[in-house]
């Protein structure tokens, strides 16, 4: 089972296996913070894999 990283707040539409992924970390403005969840609950969620992270 893989952790992966997603960022707090509604309009999340991926998630994110590098925890220092620009997309992940960017927009301060925005960023409210990350939380860590199993891969399979992601995708539950309807999200997809981040096509900038580094596996």
């Amino acid at each position: 089972m893989s952790i992966v990283y997603v960022r707090n707040g509604d309009h999340r539409v991926k998630y994110h296996t590098d925890v220092d992924c620009p997309s992940l970390n960017g927009k301060q403005d925005t960023y409210l913070g990350h939380v860590s969840m199993p891969e399979e609950e992601a995708e539950k969620q309807n999200l997809t894999a981040c096509r900038h992270c580094k596996r």
